[in-house]
């Protein structure tokens, strides 16, 4: 749209350009440059306020695709929260509020530059609902809020992981001692039969021994 406003601009000072040269008349001349000066600064004035338009446009845009990037990963998280978590699982959930916290920063920076275009262009971002004034600043806070909440849901899990993997490990050590035991009583009783068994044949020639 701006390039054709730009078309515009230069095709009317052309014509103006060959309307002023082919006049002779001075008084004319004058009254041809007032009136182009004046549709000039309109136009000016026309050009600079879509360029605005076009700009708000493109940032509200960028907006509502990190919002709408962002609640979706946190739905995804919120549902699959529900289910029991692998390490790899947790890593990369951790991976992706990474990447959408980043962009969200990223939107937060601009917000001087977003309100002085909003003002510069005269608009008004409402909820197409209720016709409410959106603050778009206060719904990206929201959502950084609720990262940082599922963040720590993240971290509760992996230290549930943690936990959960070395009370495995220490059950497998105390499988392994129960064995190494149970193998060390079988023997020890062994042993003890064993020496039961040589006292008991020495005792009858002790005793005879006595006698005489």
């Amino acid at each position: 749209m701006c390039l054709g406003l730009v078309g515009q601009q230069e095709a009317l000072q052309s014509a103006v350009h060959e309307v002023l040269a082919s006049c002779d008349c001075d008084e004319d001349r004058q009254i041809i440059l007032q009136q182009f000066t004046v549709l000039k600064t309109r136009l000016a004035s026309v050009r600079n306020t879509v360029e605005h338009k076009v700009a708000v446009h493109d940032i509200l845009r960028e907006h509502a695709q990190v919002r709408s990037a962002t609640r979706d990963t946190i739905a995804h998280l919120q549902k699959r929260l529900k289910d029991e978590l692998s390490a790899e699982a947790v890593s990369g959930f951790k991976s992706d509020l990474d990447i959408v916290r980043s962009n969200l920063m990223n939107l937060v920076a601009r917000h001087p530059e977003m309100e002085a275009l909003f003002v510069e262009a005269g608009i008004t971002v409402r909820d197409p609902g209720t016709e409410r004034v959106v603050d778009v600043k206060d719904d990206v806070k929201k959502l950084l809020s609720h990262i940082e909440n599922d963040e720590k849901k993240l971290k509760l899990c992996s230290e549930i992981i943690d936990l959960s993997s070395l009370l495995s490990e220490v059950s497998n050590n105390l499988d392994t001692i129960d064995v190494v035991y149970l193998d060390d009583v079988d023997a020890f009783r062994t042993a003890v039969k064993v020496s039961y068994l040589h006292i008991f044949k020495i005792v009858p020639f002790v005793t005879n021994s006595n006698s005489c």
